[in-house]
């Protein structure tokens, strides 16, 4: 079932994921409002024409200094990197965890809350990664699952983790590394194979994050 129009925030908005969820968003005519945070703004076209959408570039290092206020109940996550683009390990984890985890406390924090549970209210959504888990033996994955499981704690009243397998970009990038190259031209070859598609497209998965986003059940269909 649906629930009734509401302002969204969708943090990272300018990733290959995010970008395509905010032009969903923005198409669906779901939200009356579609605030993105970080820390550029997304150049905007004509399928970005919308007086709903509002650009806010802030610093994740002073996320007090610069997160706005009224902030929307309805939370996108999309922000991330990856290892092979992370100068250092240690960047990776603070763009894939520190950033993410300390923009959801913020928003627990601020957010108004249920009375008897404690709870904010506020459904938080978060684009993680196939095979995500705090105890891989990988730091990648390992990464991505600490901070499902530190979101998960926080204490949102509802929480929607998505693990994509190997993400298709819509538009294509300006430069690829050689393990981004290698994978977009062999990995699609084993969906020719494999019993499940080991590829997803960045716009299924926004698609599907919005309509869990505007849904009150984790079941959703129309993808």
């Amino acid at each position: 079932m649906s629930i009734p129009k509401t302002s969204a925030l969708i943090i990272g908005g300018t990733g290959a994921v995010g970008k395509c969820l905010v032009r969903d968003a923005l198409a669906s005519n779901a939200f009356t409002r579609v605030l993105t945070l970080g820390r550029r703004t997304l150049a905007t076209d004509d399928s970005f024409t919308n007086t709903m959408l509002e650009q806010k570039t802030i610093s994740f290092d002073k996320i007090q200094d610069s997160f706005p206020s009224d902030l929307p109940q309805v939370v996108f996550c999309t922000l991330g990197t990856n290892l092979t683009s992370a100068p250092s390990a240690e960047a990776f984890k603070r763009v894939d965890q520190q950033y993410v985890v300390d923009s959801a406390r913020y928003i627990h924090k601020m957010a108004p809350k249920d009375p008897k549970t404690g709870r904010s209210k506020v459904h938080f959504l978060y684009c993680s990664a196939i095979g995500a888990n705090p105890n891989s033996y990988f730091f990648g994955t390992r990464t991505k699952g600490e901070t499902e499981q530190a979101l998960a704690e926080i204490g949102f009243e509802r929480v929607s983790i998505f693990q994509p397998a190997l993400l298709k970009v819509v538009e294509p990038r300006k430069s690829l590394t050689i393990v981004e190259w290698a994978a977009t031209r062999f990995v699609p070859l084993l969906d020719l194979v494999a019993e499940k598609s080991t590829t997803v497209s960045v716009a299924t998965v926004a698609k599907c994050m919005r309509l869990v986003g505007t849904s009150d059940s984790a079941e959703v269909a129309g993808v």
